[in-house]
Parts: structure tokens; sequence; C-alpha cells
């Protein structure tokens, strides 16, 4: 009888089992989220420098404490990375601007300094001219305003050799002839339309007619003088003769108009 022969069983082979995949940590989505605020505060400047390489730190902390950090110590990263450079870039520019914008005040507070000296030196002119003295003797030299004026000589009864020229009934011609001076360091201009003969109270100016060596004015530099004569018509029963200037003077930070009037007598 034939012997049965039986044929062993083959196992399976064994497979080792995989290892789970491992979790992020705490530290990794702490990596992540302080690297997302890093990012969106990049253009705050010194926070987002802060932020952003804190985020780094513990980017790279949980990149080597477990590879289960991987995915978010990698994203923080690059956010973290971001956010530093950014904010270098934006802490810069404020830097910079905070630098212009205090060169800019400077400039400005020194331009306001020159123009408030300026004012207050045209002030102090303006309030000089106004305390000035305004009424002179006869003899006297005068400074009307900005110049200074001498009579030379007066005739209260100048006749015009010219017969078309005499003057009407009742009324005489004057002849004034004066020295005007400029003693100041700017120049100064002056003319006959200037200049008025208070008679009695009344101003006249000065008359049209034709006279020798007639006063001219125009600009006077600093110590300049110019003469001339200067002709008016009064009343002929005029007493009280007095040469008369007028002018006005503006302090500009009081806003204040003046009209001052200088005489001097004849």
């Amino acid at each position: 009888m034939a012997e049965e022969t039986t044929t062993p069983k083959q196992e399976a082979p064994k497979t080792a089992p995989s290892a789970a995949p491992k979790a992020a940590t705490g530290i990794g989505i702490a990596a992540l989220i302080v690297g997302i605020v890093g990012f969106l505060s990049g253009l705050l400047p010194i926070w987002g420098l802060v932020t952003g390489a804190v985020a780094v730190v513990l980017s790279i902390i949980a990149l080597k404490k477990s590879p289960g950090n991987k995915g978010f110590g990698i994203t923080g990263l690059i956010l973290g990375g971001i956010a530093v450079v950014t904010n270098l870039i934006v802490t810069v520019f404020w830097i910079l601007a905070f630098s212009f914008a205090a060169v800019g005040t400077g400039a400005a507070l020194d331009a306001s300094k020159t123009l408030s000296d300026t004012l207050s030196a045209q002030d102090k002119l303006a309030q000089t001219q106004i305390d000035a003295k305004k009424e002179y003797s006869a003899g006297e030299k005068a400074r009307f305003g900005e110049f200074d004026v001498k009579v030379n000589s007066v005739n209260k009864n100048y006749t015009p050799e010219s017969s078309f020229s005499q003057a009407s009934s009742g009324s005489k011609y004057v002849l004034v002839n004066i020295t005007v001076t400029n003693p100041n360091n700017d120049n100064v201009s002056v003319n006959s339309y200037d200049f008025s003969l208070n008679a009695d109270g009344v101003a006249n100016t000065t008359s049209f007619i034709s006279i020798d060596d007639d006063f001219q004015g125009g600009t006077l530099e600093k110590g300049a003088s110019t003469s001339g004569n200067l002709v008016f018509t009064v009343k002929d029963t005029a007493k009280d003769l007095k040469l008369q200037y007028e002018t006005e003077v503006f302090t500009p930070k009081t806003y204040k108009l003046a009209e001052l009037t200088y005489t001097l007598a004849l």
C-alpha cells in the first residue's frame, strides 16, 4: 500500500508594522502662528521685525525637535523670514523719512525765525519813526522819516522873471532851497512832490512854474545828498510858514498803519 505524502504548508512572509506618522508638536504650531502674525505685521516698524525673528527661531527649533513639525516649521520659517526682510525695509524707510522730516522741520524753524527777526526789525524801525520828533524849529536840520532835510534859504516873496508866471491877485510865491541827505544804509527815494508848504495850517503843494535850479530829487545812496529849489503858492497874508512832509509807516507784526507828518519852520 502506497504511503501518502503531505506537502508542508508555506507560511506567509511576515512584514514589519509601519510606524504611524508623528503628529506636530505644540512648538511647530506655535512657529506657524507666530510666522503668520509676523507676516501680517511686517509693515509695522519694529513689531514685525520682532515677531518675524521669533517665528524664525521657533521654526528652526520645531524642525529639529520632530519630523512631524516639518510642514508647520517650514511655513513658519518662510513667513517669519519674509516678515524680517519686509520689516527691515520698512524700518529703514521710516528712519529716513523721520530724518528728512527733522531736517525739513529744522529748516522751516530757521526760516520762521528769520522771518520773525525781519518783521521785528521792521517793526522796530517803524516804531522809531512813530516815536521820533515831528516838529522842528527854523534853522534845525530835520529828520523827515528816512532822510534829513536842511533849509538853506527862503524867499517869502519870490517873483519869477517871466511875466506869464506871476502870482495871481491875493497870492504870492515862496521859494525854498533845501538839501536832502540819506543817512541810512539802504537807498532812499525822494522827489519834489513829497513836500508841501504849510501856511497858517493849510498845506500847499509845489507850484508848476519854471524856476532855476529846481529840486529834482531821485534815489539817494548811503550818505548821498541832493539840493534844489521848491516853489509854492500861498495867500499873500500867510505868516506861519512850515515845510511839511507826510508819509505812512506800517508795523507788520502788529498790523498798525500810522500816518506821520513832519514840519520844519521857515
